[in-house]
C-alpha cells in the first residue's frame, strides 16, 4: 500500500489537512455560540440602560428643567420683596 515515500507523504498531508479542517470547523462553531451569547447579553444591557434612563434620568432632567423655569420667577419675587422692605424702612 505505501510503496513510495511520496505517496505516504500525500496521505499524511491529506489526513493532517482533514483534521485541521475539522478543528477549524469546531472552533468556528464555538465562536459563533460565544458571539450569540454576547449578543444576548448586550441586548439585556441595552434594556437595563433604557430602563435606567426612563425611570431615573428623565425625571431628574424634568425636575432640573422645572427649576430652571421657576428660578427667575422666584428671584424676581425676592427682589420685589427686598425693594418693598426697603421702601417701608424709610
Amino acid at each position: 500500500m505505501f510503496t513510495d515515500s511520496q505517496t505516504t507523504l500525500y496521505i499524511v498531508l491529506t489526513i493532517a489537512i482533514a483534521l485541521l479542517t475539522i478543528f477549524l470547523c469546531v472552533t468556528l462553531i464555538y465562536l459563533i455560540l460565544i458571539l450569540r451569547d454576547v449578543n444576548k447579553m448586550l441586548e439585556k444591557v441595552r434594556d437595563t440602560v433604557e430602563r435606567v434612563n426612563t425611570f431615573i434620568l428623565k425625571p431628574v432632567s424634568l425636575a432640573s428643567s422645572i427649576v430652571d423655569h421657576v428660578r427667575p420667577l422666584i428671584e424676581t419675587a425676592l427682589e420685589r420683596r427686598g425693594e418693598h422692605k426697603k421702601g417701608r424702612g424709610r
